[in-house]
């Protein structure tokens, strides 16, 4: 890492320092150029980004802007002759200014701005994604020094998403207040069970990140079935959703008379499969434990036991890839991995409200009412392409086209810096 190389302007970088201005191409041929690589599904949405800008303005690399609670006051060059920039006042000058005020906003968001340069001298798919990955395998190593967070993307993006909301209407909240009649009829300790569970789902659905979010879901089954299964009272009101209907001094008799049996069969002879045996067979790990409570708690409706154990997406279960990414087996700066997680993220979150919803039926005896609610997407059009620079009177320096005015209208994202 260097802090003292002369800040030049890089050969083939479409912006200056700090710029983003818009993307200006009059030429067809060159647009449907670019169209074919965001068609493209074996390329990432960075990748797609870097090939789209590099077709239509031969960009001779990707240029992203960078978010941080690291106020870092020079530029610097990391892994990758990656080049990140300040994009405000690094010293007290003109306070008066528009940058001082975009740079007084940035200190009490907490979120600074940077412009990102990363180099790409050959267009080889494999080689774009490998430079392109170098991105956050560069500014993870900021966490070895302090708690600072580093997010990036890129500056231009060729599929841009709306916002999404849901329209509750006043009948929709009603089950909200069944559910608080519900929990106030609990014991305390049963309470406050159930509601961790809806706590884990609610705590995923506010992530964006793939694999924290795809476990928090699985956690909301877990949490709720292991205290069920293991650690509610005899007189709990989910006694009745055991697999296996001991009080919970005969579980554990059970388990103790088992470890002994199997013991007393292989210590002397197989010391290693005493203990692998005892476990499997007595204690049971996790994923037989939730396996016979689902199947005992959904009965017929076998869906959300084969969507956890037995449905494989690219060779993995979802109970797989809870492993995987449980046991640090997933690559966290592989952006493909990440978006792999990501989308069977919604299925986790399927299979986690309709399990919550099923204990409530099963104990309240009826049915908690389900609404439709109304999902609306607010739509947003695709990154904009001028034919003139003239055409273009937006912001360009991007400590005002990334603040908090402008920065929804770009990226249609502002979580980057909540």
């Amino acid at each position: 890492m260097s802090l003292d190389f002369p800040l030049e302007l890089p050969q083939g970088k479409y912006n200056k320092w700090c710029e983003r201005r818009p993307l200006v191409c009059a030429q067809e041929k060159r647009k449907l150029g670019a169209d074919h690589y965001v068609l493209d599904v074996s390329l990432t949405l960075s990748e797609k980004s870097a090939f789209y800008v590099h077709e239509l303005v031969s960009c001779q690399g990707l240029e992203f802007v960078v978010f941080s609670n690291a106020r870092i006051k020079r530029h610097v060059m990391l892994l990758g002759n990656i080049i990140i920039v300040p994009c405000f006042l690094t010293e007290s000058k003109n306070t008066d200014s528009l940058l001082a005020q975009l740079t007084l906003e940035m200190s009490h968001r907490a979120c600074f701005i940077y412009d990102g340069w990363l180099p790409i001298a050959d267009w080889q798919k494999d080689n774009v994604r490998k430079a392109v990955r170098m991105i956050d395998s560069a500014l993870s190593t900021f966490a070895l020094q302090a708690s600072a967070w580093f997010s990036w993307e890129p500056k231009y993006s060729p599929i841009m998403q709306g916002g999404t909301y849901h329209e509750f209407e006043r009948e929709d909240v009603m089950p909200v207040k069944q559910l608080t009649q519900f929990l106030n009829r609990l014991e305390e300790v049963d309470a406050r069970a159930f509601l961790t569970s809806i706590g884990w789902l609610s705590q995923s659905l506010r992530l964006s990140e793939p694999a924290a979010k795809f476990l928090f879901g699985i956690l909301a089954i877990e949490s709720l079935a292991t205290y069920i299964e293991k650690e509610s009272l005899d007189d709990s009101a989910f006694n009745k959703l055991r697999s296996a209907q001991l009080t919970k001094k005969q579980r554990k008799e059970q388990r103790q008379a088992c470890i002994r049996d199997v013991m007393a069969q292989f210590l002397d002879t197989n010391p290693e499969k005493a203990v692998s045996t005892a476990y499997s067979d007595c204690i049971g790990g996790i994923k037989q434990r939730i396996q016979a409570h689902l199947v005992n708690i959904f009965c017929e409706d076998k869906e959300p036991v084969d969507l956890l154990f037995n449905l494989r997406v690219d060779g993995k279960t979802l109970y797989e890839l809870r492993n995987e990414i449980a046991h640090g087996r997933v690559d966290a700066l592989s952006e493909a991995q990440r978006e792999a997680i990501f989308a069977r993220a919604w299925d986790v979150e399927r299979t986690a409200r309709k399990y919550i919803l099923k204990v409530l039926e099963i104990v309240t005896g009826h049915e908690l009412a389900e609404c439709e609610i109304l999902q609306i997407v607010s739509p947003r059009l695709r990154e904009g392409i001028v034919s003139s620079e003239q055409m273009y009177k937006g912001p360009i320096h991007m400590a005002e086209v990334y603040s908090s005015t402008y920065r929804d209208s770009i990226t249609g994202d502002s979580k980057a810096c909540n």
